[in-house]
């Protein structure tokens, strides 16, 4: 997937966070009255999701302009978000300019090295007791056969090879722990977390979602014929279903 390909663009816009999401991160994030930094924020729903549950200011870095614009044409949140292009191993941003560095769906984008980069950069942003939080899926969270997971386990059982392609890019949960404390984080722990992407209004909002290969990028390792055999497939199981995506997700958490 190209990230700032025009092809690609609206992959990561035009939906706002779970409430799901909101509970859990009021919950366990505490971030009332917070300086956030969302490294890697794509069209900055989870930006917004932050200002939404009282942050104090949030600040949005991506390295694709297209989704910063896509973003920045969202509605604001009295002024609490902006945007600004940087790269997840460089932000450009000053040092200990943020309580919380927020990184969602993002590490499994980046190699061994960059990942090390990474962390080193969020510990650079935090203000000490300041924390990191990483939401992102392991192999075990994509491999979840969990009836409520049902969309991304039918894209699995309907594609197999992309199980090999999805082991090769997932973190793995003691690994990437290990990379947090050795780049100076302490309390490093981790949770499990059931979020809900997207509730649909019929099978044919399901069906235009993944044809237009939003939400998930490893939908673009699809031919479009794939594309259509896959929503064949959803709508003979989705008689069983309801029409919510839900998805398995692993958090690390670290303190600086």
């Amino acid at each position: 997937m190209r990230f700032s390909s025009p092809e690609t663009g609206r992959t990561y816009s035009d939906r706002v966070v779970d409430r799901s999401w909101n509970e859990w991160a009021l919950a366990n994030l505490d971030p009332a009255g917070k300086d956030v930094v969302d490294i890697g924020c794509g069209g900055g729903i989870y930006s917004f999701g932050f200002a939404a549950i009282g942050a104090k200011s949030v600040l949005g870095i991506d390295l694709s302009r297209q989704y910063l614009e896509e973003a920045m044409g969202c509605a604001q949140t009295g002024g609490t978000v902006a945007f600004r292009i940087g790269s997840a191993m460089a932000t450009g941003l000053p040092g200990e300019s943020a309580d919380l560095v927020f990184e969602r769906a993002l590490i499994h984008h980046l190699t061994g090295e960059e990942r090390e980069v990474n962390a080193r950069e969020a510990w650079r942003l935090l203000r000490s007791g300041g924390r990191v939080i990483v939401q992102n899926r392991t192999i075990e969270d994509v491999q979840s056969a969990e009836p409520r997971h049902w969309i991304r386990a039918i894209l699995l059982e309907t594609f197999p090879r992309l199980l090999a392609f999805e082991a090769a890019r997932r973190p793995v949960t003691p690994a990437y722990a290990d990379l947090l404390r050795r780049n100076g984080f302490s309390g490093v722990r981790t949770l499990r977390f059931e979020e809900v992407r997207k509730t649909y209004s019929s099978f044919e909002a399901l069906r235009a979602e993944i044809l237009g290969r939003k939400g998930k990028s490893i939908l673009f390792e699809l031919s479009d014929g794939e594309l259509e055999a896959y929503c064949e497939r959803l709508q003979e199981k989705g008689v069983d279903h309801p029409l919510v995506e839900c998805d398995s997700w692993t958090v690390w958490l670290g303190t600086k």
